[in-house]
């Protein structure tokens, strides 16, 4: 079987869980003998370019993106076409019902090719006001009547998904997942005097929130440090409110020396080995979405915090309450409270067995998540999607 998935975004551009999402799904899937191809659209653009090979083995092409509208692109929308017939692909998947849905539901119209959906954040009502117009609507509702099978990675995009269109008959929810082998020893580094926050720097994950508990456990004389990592929009505010919080400001963040102690160090974008040893060597690891200012669908550093046996302080929310139904070890505070997030770190950093006992339960709960576990899952669907009596 040969799959083609779409994502309307240039390959620079990827990131966060979707970058995550196309890197490691098609690796796997290849494990098991369905052969991927990714497909990325740029509006800028007219012709196709590719085949590269990408970092994770993949073949990738990039060509126009095509808009949902009325009058269709037929020069774009024959350049994918082509691209189909002549990879031979069997099915479609597409990253989002929207825009990379109503591609896909074009290339049907004129190949018969089946596609399968899943859901992203395009349909959530408070991360974008264009799924509340009525013609928006309509079209997704299209689109995932047409679709062979749709795809969830959690109960809050399943609701979301059907209050459009009820596919709950064609419906799987498949958690996302994370590249276990290569957190192999990561485990078993030794602690260090901080906890972790990883995210990007913006409002709705809640880092102003965790900066105001951090000044409450300053003030309670707790000298752990607060280790901020990753970059954004925000970065620059949330660095002035620790200036005005009278807390120890880190910029200078180097991964070769020791981190100093009663600071909140921003350590920008990190990656790879050095993103890795900064979870697995804290103490316990935080995640603050904030329901009021957006939602939140799955949460990638959920299983990063699993996959380095941390345990897990979390907002209360539908996403992480639907982990912890899956087996991960987090503890659960209103979201928005600085005082509740001060009281459970400070629990969790007075007791070490508690917070070994967690870590542990999160790295044996991990394996469910394993991307080969989640490529199987996937293949299934695929599978479903392709028969003849589809």
């Amino acid at each position: 079987m040969r799959v083609l998935f779409l994502f309307h975004h240039p390959f620079a551009t990827l990131g966060g869980g979707v970058a995550e999402y196309l890197y490691h799904l098609p690796k796997a899937l290849k494990q098991l003998g369905i052969e991927s191809i990714i497909y990325t659209g740029e509006k800028t653009e007219k012709k196709l370019s590719g085949p590269e090979q990408l970092p994770n083995g993949i073949l990738g092409y990039s060509g126009p993106s095509i808009t949902p509208g009325f009058f269709k692109s037929k020069k774009k929308l024959r350049i994918l076409l082509d691209l189909c017939q002549q990879e031979k692909i069997d099915l479609i998947h597409a990253q989002s019902t929207y825009r990379n849905g109503y591609t896909a539901l074009q290339v049907k119209k004129q190949l018969n090719i089946p596609y399968v959906i899943t859901s992203h954040i395009d349909i959530l009502g408070a991360n974008t006001r264009r799924i509340n117009r009525k013609k928006v609507q309509q079209r997704c509702q299209t689109i995932l009547q047409q679709a062979a099978a749709v795809t969830h990675v959690a109960p809050l995009m399943a609701e979301t998904s059907h209050q459009l269109y009820d596919t709950r008959e064609k419906s799987t929810i498949i958690a996302n997942g994370i590249d276990l082998p290569t957190w192999q020893g990561y485990q078993k580094m030794p602690e260090q005097d901080y906890f972790i926050a990883i995210s990007r720097l913006v409002r709705q994950k809640g880092f102003d929130v965790l900066i105001n508990a951090y000044a409450e456990l300053r003030q309670r004389g707790i000298d752990t440090s607060f280790v901020i990592a990753g970059g954004g929009p925000d970065e620059t505010l949330f660095q002035n409110q620790v200036k005005q919080l009278g807390l120890t400001l880190i910029t200078d963040y180097n991964p070769s020396m020791p981190l100093p102690k009663a600071s909140v160090i921003f350590t920008g974008t990190v990656q790879g080995d050095t993103k890795k040893k900064l979870i697995a060597q804290s103490q316990l690891a935080l995640f603050a979405p904030q329901p009021k200012l957006s939602d939140e669908a799955f949460g990638i550093v959920q299983l990063e915090a699993m996959a380095a046996a941390k345990p897990l302080i979390a907002s209360d929310i539908i996403a992480t309450r639907y982990l912890q139904s899956l087996g991960t070890q987090s503890i659960l505070v209103t979201a928005d409270d600085p005082e509740a997030w001060a009281n459970e770190i400070l629990r969790l950093l007075k007791n070490a067995d508690l917070r070994k006992q967690m870590g542990e339960l999160n790295l044996k709960n991990a394996a469910r998540f394993d991307w080969l576990t989640i490529a199987e899952e996937y293949k299934k669907v695929y599978l479903d999607s392709t028969s003849p009596a589809k």
